[in-house]
């Protein structure tokens, strides 16, 4: 792949490209995801219910981490036709950790204010956000800009962008809910039940983090196409990476 052969694709194809990713680098994606989810859930899972509950919110700063390191990967796919494993990918996260949980943060907020107030502006603060952890990744920029960056991509675009969220994070969460689902037929223990199911989160949120990913090269393709030869330029190079 190469971000010069690169075309704007539909939700759909967005989409079967995140799972065709996914399945095509699924060790370093499950050793991501499960370096990140794993210890706070099994955590939780041993400690009282009172400091369990500072566990899970305390292990909400570190996804944005892993989001990041997957678009790390995504990245080194797209525009250098590279692999990255585990490790690179979670390295090049090293210096923009503040920048991935502030942007998570001010985009909760953003989303959340906007649906207690008027429900609407809360979808446009999702639209808004939706490339923004993307941003601060590939473009190495700090929050605020990147909220920015994301809010001006997405201008035009607000179906799409709307698509490609709901049609990622509804498959996620559909694979999670089936799998509860399935250990409470067969009589799972309440407390298996919940650490499977934080498990299983884990596995299934990298599929809106790459998709996030492909969408940011989508809307660039979009917006910036007849200017590619410079776009692809100016792309930063200092992300870690390791031959396949």
């Amino acid at each position: 792949m190469s971000l010069a052969a690169y075309r704007p694709r539909s939700v759909a194809e967005i989409v079967d490209a995140t799972f065709t990713f996914y399945r095509d680098n699924a060790a370093a994606i499950i050793t991501v995801a499960m370096l990140i989810v794993a210890p706070p859930a099994i955590l939780k899972a041993v400690v009282p219910d009172w400091f369990g509950q500072i566990v899970e919110f305390a292990g909400n700063f570190i996804v944005p981490i892993g989001q990041g390191a997957i678009a790390a990967l995504v990245a080194a796919a797209v525009e250098r036709d590279e692999t990255l494993d585990s490790g690179a990918a979670l390295r090049s996260t090293s210096g923009r950790v503040g920048s991935l949980i502030a942007a998570q943060i001010a985009s909760g907020l953003m989303v959340f204010i906007g649906l207690v107030l008027l429900v609407v502006p809360g979808f446009i603060a999702l639209i808004w956000t939706a490339v923004c952890i993307p941003v601060v990744m590939i473009e190495r920029v700090g929050y605020s800009a990147a909220i920015d960056r994301s809010r001006t991509l997405a201008r035009g675009s607000w179906g799409h962008v709307l698509g490609t969220l709901v049609l990622s994070w509804g498959l996620a969460f559909l694979l999670v809910l089936g799998a509860a689902f399935l250990g409470g037929m067969f009589g799972v223990k309440d407390g298996v039940t919940d650490l499977v199911s934080e498990i299983l989160f884990g596995l299934v949120i990298p599929i809106p983090a790459i998709a996030m990913t492909f969408l940011y090269y989508d809307l660039r393709v979009r917006s910036e196409s007849a200017d590619l030869d410079a776009m692809i330029s100016a792309l930063p190079t200092a992300t870690p990476t390791s031959g396949s």
